[in-house]
């Protein structure tokens, strides 16, 4: 062997006994050609067994030391049958070591000389790998199971960890959905835009995001709310390589908040609105803390009218709906069940089928309605439509808005009545101070007639024997006059203050009209002779109202004589009506002086009190029209007039002709 030759041996020695594997090489017949130290360190072999170079024995030595011996050996023969082919397998001892096994045959010019074996101890890193490996499954074990939502994402922002809470969020199945993409492939526009400027802006300066209030909207369509923490990932260079967040579920809490918000300023705005439509108005903004409420309206019932009102409509397509009697639309739906519904495309279908209900207006693509109640009553229906998003409402928000409705029916009834109160009181008093004013005239009027009379009976007691009976006649001639007038006052005065305090009687019944006004005609008839006035009845005798005879005669009295008053001598006074609609209207025409537009709108007005005298200085006070009117709107009538200067008047009245 040359030098060369010697120093190549010596080399592939060396290399040998400083490898960290346990070499052993075998020829085709089973004689050991080489085994390096370390090997004989691995399997414990003796050096009388190692210098027999014998690999049968080597096998059975060895093979006493592993769990699974029988298959140990059995690879063994298989790689010693097929000379050319190379393994790798893990073997494991008894007490607890594993070895990496490599073997490949040896050759030489491309003629197989024997097998090569390598082996390496594993054992620590395979106890390494098993902790780790251990400790992987307790740490997705644990956050997989924690309610917050855990996550980490690259400096691209794509996911690179998602536990199952976050998995949730996102609207996926598995992690293995998330892992590489970014929020946008998940979460609604907005929603993602904000998630990535927080990240960005955590990346970009190293500093986290702490116990930030998030929202977002998940694929239901369903509003949710995170406790955000984020905190920049880096690595052993410092450099920031991503991020990792921790988001816990604060959606029912914040739901909560949400709902005492709402109601609070429900309940504010019942004591600071001025208005109905301003709290309408309030409540919309209420409700829209809550759920998306683009589309939102109140509808109110009047069940004494059978009519429902739309006071209060904000819609993307249609205009407000006007005032209508109960129908078959959703509204009314909601108004005969008496409880929440949430109608999506298929339920519309199914209603319009059954013909329980029909649309009205746009089609919405998901449409909720909730019954307004307040103390079992139900005032009407709120609202809610989308056109777009089938998923924009559900049982939570049908629960959301089912639970304020009871407050906003509550504010609704308290601000009406409320506002009922303030103008009632205003009315109280603008009637009062009317009633003021009114009582001074009257005071005035009735203290007129007195003056003449207690003038008139001191002349007569202190010059009766000086006087002309021509003369006593006039005096006490003037003071039959002033008495009448007196006496005329204080029944209608009387009769009005009954009707004011509500003490008169009502008993309306089948009254022959004709006759009523022949009766009326007699008691007046005296005045009408001295003007030399025509009064005709021109009623037919089958018409009858449905009437109060003793209030029917002071309005039917009170009207002719105001006619006799104000027609000249020689003049015609007519009585005449026609039926229309179940009332009678009738009709008082005189011949008389008329009336101008300014005098024909002071009258029946309890705060203008207009006399005029008459074609025969004839005076007054204007009580008698105000008497009728009263009366007249008693039995659900209504007087007006028709005038003109120097023409006449005609006074027309409705009454009532059956219940």
């Amino acid at each position: 062997m040359n030098e060369k030759s010697q120093s190549t041996i010596s080399l592939l020695n060396a290399i040998i006994e400083s490898t960290a594997d346990g070499i052993l090489v075998v020829s085709n017949d089973g004689h050991v050609l080489r085994a390096n130290k370390k090997f004989q360190k691995l399997w414990n072999i003796p050096d009388s067994l190692l210098q027999l170079k014998d690999d049968n024995k080597l096998l059975d030595f060895i093979l006493d030391q592993l769990i699974q011996p029988e298959l140990f050996i059995k690879k063994v023969q298989e790689l010693y049958s097929n000379p050319d082919e190379e393994s790798y397998d893990e073997i494991t001892f008894k007490d607890g070591r594993i070895y990496e096994r490599y073997s490949t045959s040896y050759k030489m010019e491309n003629n197989t000389l024997g097998r090569v074996w390598s082996f390496r101890d594993v054992t620590e890193q395979k106890r390494t790998e098993e902790t780790l490996r251990k400790e992987r499954i307790l740490f997705r074990t644990i956050i997989d199971n924690l309610p917050d939502a855990i996550y980490a994402k690259d400096s691209e922002f794509k996911k690179t960890l998602a536990n199952t809470a976050d998995i949730r969020n996102m609207g996926a199945a598995c992690e293995a959905e998330v892992l590489g993409k970014t929020d946008f492939e998940f979460f609604d526009p907005e929603s993602a835009q904000a998630f990535y400027n927080d990240d960005k802006t955590i990346v970009d300066t190293g500093k986290p995001v702490l116990n930030r209030e998030e929202s977002f909207t998940d694929k239901e369509g369903h509003r949710n709310w995170l406790l955000t923490t984020k905190l920049p990932l880096i690595d052993s260079t410092g450099k920031i390589t991503g991020i990792i967040g921790v988001g816990r579920d604060i959606t029912l809490r914040k739901k909560n908040e949400l709902i005492r918000e709402a109601l609070y300023d429900i309940s504010e705005a019942v004591l600071i609105t001025t208005d109905m439509y301003t709290l309408y108005k309030k409540i919309h903004e209420a409700v829209t803390i809550l759920m998306p409420a683009k589309n939102f309206f109140i509808a109110l019932y009047d069940d004494q009218k059978n009519v429902l009102s739309f006071p209060y409509m904000v819609d993307e397509y249609d205009p407000p709906f006007a005032s209508k009697p109960l129908g078959n639309g959703l509204t009314e739906y909601v108004l005969r069940k008496g409880e929440s519904v949430l109608i999506d495309a298929q339920k519309d279908l199914e209603l319009r089928a059954t013909g329980e209900a029909q649309v009205v207006g746009t089609p919405a693509a998901i449409w909720l309605g909730v019954p307004l109640k307040d103390e079992k009553k139900i005032l009407g229906v709120i609202v809610v439509q989308d056109y777009d998003n089938p998923k924009a409402y559900g049982f939570d928000e049908m629960q959301l808005l089912g639970f304020i409705s009871g407050q906003i029916a509550h504010a609704i009834s308290r601000k009406r009545d409320a506002e009922a109160i303030e103008k009632y009181v205003a009315e109280l008093n603008d009637l009062n101070k009317t009633k003021d004013k009114f009582f001074s005239i009257i005071a005035h009027d009735l203290k007129n007639p007195f003056v003449t009379l207690l003038g008139f009976s001191e002349i007569l007691l202190s010059d009766f024997k000086e006087l002309q009976s021509e003369e006593v006649l006039y005096y006490i001639s003037e003071m039959k006059k002033s008495a009448d007038i007196s006496h005329s006052l204080l029944q209608n005065l009387l009769q009005w203050s009954r009707s004011q305090t509500g003490k008169i009687e009502y008993y309306p019944q089948q009254l022959e009209l004709k006759n009523i006004i022949r009766q009326n005609i007699l008691l007046v008839n005296k005045s009408a002779e001295k003007k030399n006035i025509n009064i005709m009845n021109n009623i037919q005798a089958e018409l009858k109202v449905k009437a109060d005879e003793d209030m029917l005669n002071t309005i039917v009295r009170n009207l002719l004589t105001n006619a006799i008053k104000f027609t000249s001598k020689e003049g015609i006074i007519s009585v005449d009506a026609s039926s229309q609609y179940g009332c009678a209207e009738i009709r008082i025409k005189d011949s008389g002086i008329g009336m101008d537009e300014e005098t024909v709108n002071k009258l029946f007005r309890i705060d203008v009190t207009h006399s005029t005298s008459g074609t025969e200085n004839e005076t007054g006070t204007g009580l008698g029209l105000l008497l009728c009117k009263e009366f007249i709107e008693k039995h659900g009538g209504k007087i007006w007039v028709e005038s003109k200067e120097n023409v006449g008047s005609t006074f027309h009245f409705t009454l009532p002709q059956k219940e």
